[in-house]
């Protein structure tokens, strides 16, 4: 009884894990940003964006990569809060990275490997 109760909890375990997945992606940095404050950011989780989050962009402009459409809609949903001057510090390929993960958030579950 005791395996089917760990096999048990260890199958929710992956589901919450897995929902989690669902909403909430983490990019680690390639180029840290530090503020005017001394602040570092080398990590930023990205939550996924709800309607409201996506007002005043075109979704074309975000799956494309637009930088404009980037720097609107990710200070919406990032931890730590994306700032607009964090933009003029951020490395491209961190802008890229930031910006594949967002838009991942809108590949339908069918058709992620």
């Amino acid at each position: 009884m005791r395996v089917q109760d760990s096999d048990t909890q260890t199958t929710a375990t992956q589901a919450i894990d897995s929902a989690q997945d669902d909403k909430i992606r983490t990019v680690t940095l390639e180029e840290p940003i530090t503020r005017p404050s001394g602040q570092r950011i080398e990590v930023i989780n990205i939550r996924k964006p709800m309607g409201g989050a996506l007002r005043r962009v075109t979704l074309s402009d975000l799956l494309s990569l637009n930088t404009d459409a980037l720097q609107t809609v990710l200070p919406r949903v990032t931890e730590p809060v994306l700032v607009k001057p964090d933009f003029d510090l951020i490395d491209p390929v961190d802008l890229v990275k930031l910006g594949t993960e967002l838009v991942s958030f809108f590949v339908p579950k069918k058709e992620r490997s």
